[in-house]
């Protein structure tokens, strides 16, 4: 199982855009197979930084959803929103023994 982390930092004015935006693509991505959850974020010291967490049940699930025309045009509709490019952090999960 990995877990993706994606941070985006929002311009103030559009964090209402962004929302619609990003309920278009959790919908969308439970549709991947490999997509077991998602949420999202904001940094309590300042909304308009977003965090959204998605768990996969493989790296290779998460690829196709990341390489998908779906997204790419999703982020491509984001992408006016944003004061920075999205920052995504893969983690893996390794049992403790």
């Amino acid at each position: 199982m990995i877990r993706i982390i994606i941070e985006r930092k929002i311009k103030s004015s559009q964090i209402d855009e962004y929302h619609g935006l990003i309920r278009k693509a959790k919908n969308k991505a439970s549709n991947v197979p490999g997509f077991l959850s998602g949420e999202l974020f904001h940094v309590m010291e300042n909304n308009n930084h977003v965090i959204v967490m998605s768990c996969w049940d493989s790296l290779e699930a998460w690829e196709v959803w990341a390489d998908s025309e779906q997204r790419l045009d999703l982020l491509e509709a984001m992408r006016p929103l944003l004061e920075t490019d999205e920052k995504v952090t893969i983690l893996e999960s390794t049992s403790l023994k």
